[in-house]
């Protein structure tokens, strides 16, 4: 080993590049581990972890990170690691470090003999956590990985070391040709960054914990600002890769030669890194940051497809989606939450309720034109979430997903002009599913001509008030949400399926 670099810190843990002497392109076939769990915290601002174990037995959590060269240890292992060879300089942004050089130990994942460089440095990553309560001990980084097909599935939750030779490769999704970072360092990269520009080529860095970073050129572009500081950070409402949109990307501006793409935006897909065959493969599955784990949502598997054509605002793709929706096994339910998702996109005039003519005999006020309309957080929005950075699916979903429905974050009010034409109001109203339990509280309060004629208990859990009422004669209708309590955390209001009849 010649020399040392040390490209970036990442949140909590220092990540290190190594470069090394005995790097080579040759790859071999390993024998392959089973599958691994993904730590519920990585690509969510967390790192990935992986337990390996040393040859003598003892396990240790180590930082899957194919931005950084060479596997490096914890200074803690050093006494079981032998004599050291020697030292080497490293280099993080301009700060130099001497880190000691030792034979690199043999590496198991499970019964599974890793293969590494001969050689591995020590680094004091001083009771770095990854944040899931992991202590990372050190990173399993390009020297190993190299010789590997990883796939990575945010879905199932499952890190997977696949037979690159004899896998089949269709649901993979969009290949990417690996090159090398530049001609001194083979680590790997693809030749477009976070802003769909082609240049310098962008590193794959699953060991950095935010979705990337842009040199300053780009990233000053990008924020229009001038930056007077080598780094700077920012959250865009949406970045651009191979030609799709993605939102609330978090990317920082780092004065290196290269781009970077991190973690945070990889786990938006199915990730699988073919690196025998120098091929990255990702295929979509959000368009935003993945989800708290913690938060809960109902799921319709039948929209899959059609939720991420709405999320990227996509219209005409949305609308391939929901006629594939229409001609299949779907359920009635499903395809009337897939009509009103994609209707959502049209931007087509919503009627006023007083201005329907009497052959109209319902209308679901979710498709309905308010005369005001106003949220406590987010944007008025009917027949949908509104896109935010917490939960990642549109659905009205409420313990079980309706066709329609107004978000109405507390504290909110919507008013319609009925016109006298109306006989009766019926549905229900609760919290999103994500935040029963959590939320602070709710009221649901329903006013006709000022009167009010409707109040529920407060809600902060599973319950769902119903409400069926005599509007005959009633000019105007409000729905509001009050507080509960001074406090306004998780009060995610919806009105589910609210529905007027003649």
């Amino acid at each position: 080993m010649t020399s040392t670099r040390m490209i970036r810190s990442v949140g909590a843990v220092l990540s290190i590049a190594l470069f090394c002497s005995c790097a080579s392109k040759d790859f071999v076939r390993p024998s392959l581990p089973g599958d691994l769990p993904i730590n519920k915290n990585a690509g969510r601002g967390g790192l990935l972890v992986v337990t390996v174990r040393l040859q003598n037995g003892e396990s240790v959590d180590l930082v899957l990170d194919t931005g950084t060269t060479g596997t490096v240890l914890d200074k803690s292992l050093e006494p079981k690691l032998g004599k050291p060879l020697g030292t080497t300089l490293a280099q993080s942004w301009g700060v130099i470090y001497t880190n000691h050089v030792f034979a690199m130990p043999k590496l198991y994942l499970g019964d599974t003999p890793l293969l590494t460089d001969s050689q591995t440095i020590t680094f004091d990553f001083k009771n770095q956590s990854d944040g899931d309560g992991h202590r990372v001990l050190g990173i399993l980084g390009w020297d190993c990985l190299r010789h590997y097909c990883i796939q990575l599935d945010f879905v199932a939750h499952k890190i997977r070391f696949l037979d690159d030779e004899h896998a089949d490769k269709k649901a993979w999704g969009r290949a990417f040709p690996i090159v090398d970072l530049n001609s001194k360092d083979e680590r790997p990269a693809v030749t477009e960054n976070l802003l769909g520009l082609h240049g310098p080529h962008a590193i794959i860095d699953s060991g950095c914990n935010f979705d990337g970073w842009l040199m300053p050129k780009y990233f000053q572009s990008w924020t229009n600002q001038t930056l007077p500081a080598a780094t700077g950070e920012a959250r865009s409402p949406e970045a651009m890769f191979d030609g799709k949109k993605y939102r609330s990307v978090d990317v920082e501006m780092k004065n290196v030669e290269s781009d970077g793409i991190g973690l945070r935006f990889l786990a938006r897909h199915l990730v699988t890194m073919d690196f025998p065959n120098r091929t990255l493969y990702l295929r979509r599955q959000s368009v935003g940051p993945l989800p708290d784990p913690d938060l809960k949502t109902t799921r319709m598997e039948a929209l899959a497809s059609l939720i991420l054509a709405v999320n990227e605002q996509n219209v005409t793709a949305a609308r391939l989606e929901l006629v594939e929706i229409e001609h299949s096994g779907a359920t009635e339910l499903e395809k009337s939450v897939a009509q009103k998702l994609e209707a959502t996109l049209e931007n087509k005039p919503k009627p006023v309720p007083s201005d329907e003519p009497p052959g109209v005999l319902s209308l679901a006020l979710g498709d309905a034109r308010p005369e005001l309309a106003e949220v406590g957080w987010l944007t008025p929005t009917g027949n949908r979430i509104p896109l935010n950075d917490q939960i990642e699916s549109p659905l009205v979903d409420s313990g079980k997903i309706y066709a329609t429905g107004l978000f109405a974050h507390a504290p909110s009010r919507y008013v319609f002009d009925l016109g006298g034409k109306w006989k009766t109001l019926r549905g229900e109203a609760g919290l999103h599913t994500a935040f029963q339990g959590d939320a602070y509280g709710v009221v649901f309060v329903i006013k006709a001509d000022g009167k009010e004629v409707f109040r529920s208990a407060a809600v902060n859990g599973s319950d769902r008030p119903r409400y069926n009422l005599n509007l005959a004669g009633v000019q105007t209708l409000e729905l509001i949400v009050e507080k509960a309590t001074d406090q306004n955390g998780g009060n995610w209001g919806l009105w589910l399926d609210p529905t007027l009849f003649r």
